[in-house]
């Protein structure tokens, strides 16, 4: 009988031991899953972190083109704007003077190619913008008045732009054509007055366009 009860026991310490090395092994494998877990999680982070680094570095080099674009920029557009000077200076000088006179636009974009507050995208899109307005100058008739010295006395006068094939003005009665030099005016012959005096109503809009003869400035001219 004793014999029976102290095998019973020993049966009873032999199931607890089990019991608890199962719980053991539950618990290692429960560890060991963390643990993985833990692992994949870091390497997750690392290429998280990896990827960032590479886009941090991709935007740093954007960033020193962008520095390097507006630098080559720069000079570029003051040459711009010094080429449409020249190119004003050259042509026939009508709307030169006034606020908005050409040469006022032209002043203008000088302190803008050097104004940091403007950006450079802004100080482009102005260029381009006069270049487009000096371009449109050559499709045009426009007429318009201002004050002109005329053998040194203030006299105001109605200028004709012929886009950029003629310049005529008139003071009074008088018809006058800016010569080929584009620095002195000669007479318009009388033949071509009438002429002159319609591209002034259809540059005024006084009447439908049509087609008209002009006068041109050449040294030849009568």
């Amino acid at each position: 009988r004793n014999n029976t009860q102290e095998g019973a026991q020993t049966q009873r310490r032999i199931d607890q031991l089990d019991d608890q090395r199962t719980d053991i092994e539950l618990e290692y494998r429960a560890l060991l899953e963390q643990i993985e877990s833990q692992r994949l999680f870091v390497e997750q982070q690392q290429v998280f972190i990896r990827s960032q680094e590479n886009e941090v570095e991709s935007l740093q080099a954007q960033i020193n083109r962008v520095d390097s674009i507006e630098t080559d920029l720069a000079p570029m557009m003051r040459e711009m704007v010094q080429n449409l000077e020249e190119f004003v200076n050259l042509d026939l000088p009508f709307r030169l003077e006034g606020e908005n006179g050409r040469l006022a636009r032209i002043e203008n974009l000088y302190e803008l190619v050097d104004d940091p507050n403007v950006s450079p995208a802004e100080r482009y899109r102005v260029i381009l913008n006069a270049y487009e307005i000096e371009a449109s100058y050559g499709r045009s008739l426009n007429a318009y008045s201002e004050e002109v010295l005329v053998d040194g006395v203030p006299q105001e006068a109605n200028i004709l732009q012929i886009g950029r094939v003629a310049m005529i003005r008139q003071v009074g009665d008088d018809l006058a054509i800016m010569t080929h030099d584009n620095q002195t005016w000669r007479p318009v012959p009388s033949s071509m007055a009438s002429n002159v005096q319609r591209a002034f109503r259809i540059a005024n809009e006084v009447t439908t366009p049509e087609v008209f003869e002009a006068p041109l400035p050449g040294p030849t001219a009568q």
